[in-house]
């Protein structure tokens, strides 16, 4: 599955090939390749539209993902 990863501060984007879709699989890409400083982050995801929301510890939307197959 491919996972495209948003994050809002300074506009990065990238891709990323996984396996399993699943929180820690997310927060390591997240903190690899975000540039976030707050290392609590929350994922939420919809399977119908299979695009997802990357949220901080104050519950701000900091970004957001999407999967395709």
């Amino acid at each position: 599955m491919r996972v495209n990863f948003n994050i809002f501060k300074d506009n990065i984007s990238w891709d990323a090939l996984i396996h399993q879709l699943n929180s820690d699989v997310l927060l390591r890409h997240v903190l690899v390749k975000g540039n976030v400083v707050d290392r609590n982050i929350d994922f939420s995801y919809c399977d119908e539209t299979c695009q997802g929301k990357i949220i901080n510890s104050n519950n701000q939307l900091i970004g957001n993902f999407s999967t395709s197959f």
